[in-house]
């Protein structure tokens, strides 16, 4: 590994500061959770890439609990508390959605600085196993939409998904007939 590359930047457990109280609070806002099953949702969720210990969780319900954000539920046992959300907790949450829905722009920008970091076989895999996981999350998403709004979304996707399948039929004929030709002997490798 060259040495100008820090092992934070590769390490892939390595998550934004901060977002660990705002997923747990995103849990918690759904119904009770233990810090052990907070743990295990994480996992399951990221197919095992980041999996927080009990050093890092047990001491982010502490300082939840702290600011009054998460409280122990009722009948908790010294060995098994439950944790759930405070009303100051859910809109604490409802403002933190709020500004990350505002970082739309960063993630755009950050996606063109990607693209001329990567060569073209890294970028495009990547892009494309993006935008699959993204339609996935995007159908468990768009049934929480109420109806009318609902609506207007899948007509934007569908322009969106016409547009996209328009351009790769057109770009196909072209790509085909260049590999018939012989047109890809002059590859450049990265």
């Amino acid at each position: 590994m060259a040495r100008h590359l820090s092992r934070r930047w590769l390490n892939p457990q390595a998550v934004p500061r901060g977002f660990l109280r705002l997923y747990t609070m995103t849990l918690l806002s759904r119904g009770p959770e233990t810090g052990y099953s907070i743990i295990q949702k994480i996992e399951e969720r990221t197919d095992g890439a980041w999996r927080p210990g009990p050093g890092t969780m047990y001491p982010t319900l502490k300082g939840l609990v702290s600011d009054g954000l998460v409280k122990v539920a009722r009948g908790a046992t010294a060995g098994r508390k439950e944790y759930v959300m405070t009303t100051e907790g859910h809109r604490a949450l409802r403002e933190m959605r709020e500004k990350i829905a505002g970082l739309g722009r960063k993630e755009r920008v950050i996606t063109r600085l990607f693209s001329d970091i990567l060569p073209p076989p890294v970028f495009v895999p990547l892009v494309l196993n993006r935008y699959r996981e993204g339609a996935q999350q995007l159908r468990e998403k768009m049934s929480e939409i109420p109806l009318p709004e609902r609506v207007v979304y899948l007509k934007e996707l569908k322009l969106f998904m016409e547009t996209q399948v328009g351009w790769v039929d057109s770009q196909l004929p072209m790509q085909r007939a260049a590999v018939r030709d012989g047109g890809l002997r002059s590859r450049r490798r990265y």
